[in-house]
């Protein structure tokens, strides 16, 4: 059986196509359709992924920069597009106080940025604490506080990987005692757990040392040690003295024997008559 004739197309509508077509075929129709779903709809209609619908702000996340060379940005009509997106909101920001997220500072992981011209004019980051998450943040808070917070002006090393590579940057931070707690909190809790093992160590080296001694005077005795030969050493010491001691009294015997041999040898004198 024929199909049925299709309804009568309204004025409207035929105003409403006649206006959208513009004289197209129905294969234009269909390019022009497929490339509106690659550029606003989703991204399995693309061959090429999510790339083909991307925008500034994928853009940005690509290709920004935390700090770029100038020398590499002199000649800005050899960059591409991307490059020129990043450059331009590159030089919207101002680099003299960056703000942080302390959200994972317990893990070390710190994450700055560059304050824009809204937070600039605001004071926030350099008369209020540079934590985003920090109740002083922003600096009408700060002002208006009957007892604000002490404000510190740190230079912090800020180690980064842009690209695959490994940067270093010295930034400026303005924090609170509180926020200046955690960003150093990974490395106290470091230095602290260093100073305990040695501290351990130490401890561990002092009681080897007296085991070590105690092994020492409760091991095996040993023998005394031989006094005989000392003994004998000495004793021909002692009788050369005494033999000497007894030559010089012989000696001396022998001369007062000779002593009074010749006295009594001698005549002796002549006495004195009496009248």
């Amino acid at each position: 059986m024929p199909l049925p004739p299709p309804p009568p197309q309204s004025n409207y509508s035929r105003s409403l196509f006649r206006n959208n077509l513009n004289g197209e075929t129905a294969y234009q129709r269909h390019q022009r359709y497929v490339r509106s779903a690659q550029l606003y709809g989703d991204s399995h209609i693309s061959g090429e992924g999510s790339s083909a619908k991307r925008n500034d702000f994928d853009v940005l996340k690509a290709t920004h920069k935390f700090l770029r060379d100038e020398d590499d940005d002199d000649d800005e009509a050899n960059l591409s597009y991307d490059e020129k997106v990043a450059l331009k909101y590159y030089r919207s920001l101002f680099k003299e106080f960056a703000v942080c997220d302390l959200k994972h500072y317990k893990t070390g992981n710190v994450s700055l940025r560059w304050r824009t011209e809204d937070e600039v004019v605001s004071g926030a980051g350099q008369f209020s604490c540079g934590n985003s998450r920090c109740k002083w943040h922003s600096a009408e808070a700060v002002e208006d506080s009957s007892k604000p917070p002490t404000l510190l002006t740190l230079e912090v090393p800020f180690g980064y990987v842009e690209h695959g590579e490994a940067k270093s940057a010295l930034v400026k931070l303005v924090l609170c005692s509180k926020c200046k707690g955690k960003l150093t909190w990974k490395r106290d809790q470091e230095k602290a757990a260093a100073a305990e093992a040695v501290a351990v160590t130490g401890a561990s080296r002092g009681e080897e040392d007296v085991d070590g001694g105690s092994e020492e005077e409760e091991g095996p005795v040993l023998p005394p040690p031989d006094t005989t030969r000392s003994e004998e050493r000495r004793r021909p010491r002692r009788q050369s003295r005494s033999r000497s001691g007894d030559r010089s009294s012989d000696r001396r015997r022998r001369d007062r024997h000779q002593e009074t041999s010749t006295r009594r040898s001698a005549s002796p004198p002549p006495r004195r008559q009496r009248p």
